[in-house]
């Protein structure tokens, strides 16, 4: 499920720019000089360690399928799913959220097991529109994200350049076959935290153009300011790193951000899209004020 917003074409040359600057002239990366929980490159992709499900999420991950009342249902552990499901009140009542920050309610009559796809049709009076991810208990809250259609011209290409600088500060692929090409954006967003932080959150892409397989890189890139801080005091803060043949690459997608439990922990929905499987992860801001991944979901082709 591709979920990525578009830049304007000025922005994206922008950052073909400032991206093939850097690599004439390598400058210092004093924002980024201490990225401990920024994931590192490990073979053709980069395995984020997930180690548990947050309660606070509730007893179940909702993520939208072809329409909006079709879900796909991920529990915290698949090997405990069939009596989840069980467990489960019929119908029960979930909490549906957009990237927008809107929520809806909606009832999940029963949870459908199609060969180890587990599916629900949910119901609303009136239906529910368009969302991204639910959940059924837990303390959620809903977080507003700006893409770049909601920027300014002017914000939009100082966020470029950021995404640019911090990209390019991430180790290559082992080989280095990708060092000094410019990076892409395909999707940017950005969103303010309960302390007054600001993230951005970004997918870039480099290419290079061979005939027989074309190959890319392809990261997910978390970047955070602390509040008063200039456009250059943006420090990667956590990213996910995959390389391999365009066709089959392992790519990455923001699908909602929220804040879980009485703390409020900024928390993200990602998705993680194989080719011929997927799965969704949750990535948490840990008091440490870097990005962990959590807890990821199984592979599976539904």
């Amino acid at each position: 499920m591709m979920l990525f917003r578009r830049l304007h074409p000025i922005l994206c040359a922008m950052l073909l720019a400032a991206a093939c600057e850097r690599a004439k002239t390598p400058g210092t990366a004093e924002s980024t000089s201490a990225v401990t929980a920024v994931a590192k490159p490990e073979s053709s992709t980069t395995i984020p360690q997930a180690s548990s499900w947050n309660a606070s999420a509730g007893r179940l991950l909702l993520v939208a399928g072809s329409s909006p009342t079709d879900a796909l249902v991920y529990f915290p552990d698949s090997a405990t799913a069939s009596s989840e499901i069980a467990a489960l009140p019929h119908p029960a009542s979930v909490s549906l959220f957009s990237r927008s920050g809107t929520v809806q309610a909606a009832d999940l009559p029963n949870v459908i097991d199609t060969t180890g796809c587990y599916t629900a049709t949910l119901s609303a009076a009136p239906p529910p529109h368009a969302w991204n991810v639910g959940f059924l208990g837990g303390v959620v809250a809903p977080v507003r994200l700006d893409s770049t259609e909601s920027l300014t011209r002017a914000d939009s290409a100082a966020i470029v350049i950021q995404v640019a600088r911090l990209a390019s500060a991430l180790p290559n692929d082992p080989a280095g076959r990708f060092a000094g090409l410019p990076f892409v954006v395909s999707a940017l967003w950005r969103f303010d935290t309960p302390d007054g932080s600001q993230v951005l959150i970004a997918n870039t892409t480099r290419q290079i153009n061979q005939e027989a397989t074309p190959l890319q890189e392809r990261t997910l890139l978390i970047a955070e300011r602390k509040p008063g801080g200039s456009d250059s005091s943006f420090a990667t803060t956590y990213s996910e790193r995959s390389y391999g043949d365009e066709e089959t690459i392992e790519s990455h997608d923001l699908v909602a951000v929220v804040l879980l439990g009485e703390n409020r922990t900024p928390t993200l929905v990602v998705s993680r899209d194989f080719g011929d499987s997927a799965s969704y992860g949750i990535v948490e801001r840990g008091a440490d004020g870097m990005w962990h991944a959590r807890w990821t979901s199984a592979r599976r082709h539904c």
